[in-house]
């Protein structure tokens, strides 16, 4: 028995709206979720060994500026880190989490696998930074 060559017209429909590609062949529809390359490349990116609690504890600290009895929210250093760096693009969530992870006194604490103790918490969504690390002030 030869081979026998067969020839089947096949009518191939793509189109891509909406961050979703499209094919169809016939009446078969497949619809795939494409991934922007350029949202892709702008995910969070530290230098080599940072950390995001890093990031938050510097920022505390340049909003305390030494006065230990300053006290601030997540949301003001989400503001101040925003400024300082527009191109992290950080998420709101995500740095409430985090500030929420570095005080221990937070009813929420305990949720957190990656814990620090950075901040007190001081109840309403109010912070201070714990005393130990407040850089003592040199008298000029």
């Amino acid at each position: 028995m030869g081979e026998k060559i067969l020839r089947i017209p096949i009518r191939l429909t793509a189109s891509i709206a909406g961050g979703y590609l499209t094919l169809q062949v016939h009446e078969s529809v497949l619809t795939v979720s494409v991934v922007d390359i350029a949202a892709a490349e702008q995910r969070l990116r530290l230098e080599p060994g940072k950390t995001l609690f890093d990031l938050v504890f510097d920022t505390a600290q340049a909003v305390v500026q030494g006065d230990g009895a300053r006290e601030f929210t997540a949301g003001e250093l989400y503001d101040e880190v925003s400024h300082r760096h527009p191109e992290l693009r950080l998420r709101r969530n995500t740095w409430g989490a985090h500030v929420i992870a570095c005080a221990p006194a937070h009813r929420s604490y305990r949720y957190h696998t990656a814990r620090r103790d950075y901040f007190e918490y001081l109840g309403n969504g109010r912070y201070r930074l714990n005393a130990r690390y407040i850089a003592p002030q040199s008298d000029r």
